[in-house]
């Protein structure tokens, strides 16, 4: 791979693989390292990496990244005491200076926005819960728009799998968002 090709999978793929990688890490300063690094490690193994499967291996190398990252920072975690957060409509600003964010469109206008916010924010808290692989292949096809295809072949796991997946995944953050919002459990039996 050339440095003009080099170039053009960064312009075509960084937007999607920054978003995943914010998905996956919560903070905007994480997700930028890991960034910098995945096409770090495109260029370094640019001589045996396929052009059409390019992608997928910056997707797959992202989720790796993300995923060391976060086992590094639990064992931090563990060492300290947890700091509580400081939550404002779905933008989550932690102690350290940190944020973690869901990226919306538009969410409409006054109480409507404030009810939505706070959906929303169940709904991110609910996904960040869940664990791996449920949680990539959550974000890879709800946010990323990934086909199942796609999903099976970034995550390197077999389309049945993604399916079972996904499924489970669904039905945990059905369950999740239930036990957040009693009052619509209670309605709905």
């Amino acid at each position: 791979m050339d440095r003009q090709t080099f170039d053009k999978l960064l312009r075509e793929h960084q937007d999607a693989i920054h978003a995943y990688a914010r998905s996956l890490t919560k903070h905007r300063e994480d997700a930028e390292d890991v960034v910098q690094e995945c096409f770090l490690r495109l260029w370094r193994s640019r001589e045996e990496i396929e052009v059409d499967s390019a992608r997928y291996w910056l997707l797959r190398v992202c989720r790796n990244l993300c995923l060391d990252r976060h086992r590094r920072k639990q064992v931090r975690d563990r060492a300290r005491d947890h700091s509580e957060r400081a939550v404002v409509g779905i933008e989550t600003v932690e102690d350290d200076g940190r944020e973690r964010s869901l990226e919306v469109s538009d969410l409409g206008g006054g109480a409507l926005r404030t009810e939505r916010n706070l959906d929303i924010e169940r709904l991110v808290q609910a996904i960040y819960e869940l664990p791996e692989p449920h949680r990539s292949i959550m974000i890879l096809r709800e946010i990323q728009n990934l086909a199942y295809e796609e999903i099976a072949e970034t995550l390197e796991i077999s389309l049945s799998a993604v399916k079972v997946y996904l499924h489970r995944a669904r039905k945990k953050l059905r369950v999740a968002f239930a036990d957040l919002n009693p009052d619509e459990r209670g309605a709905s039996a």
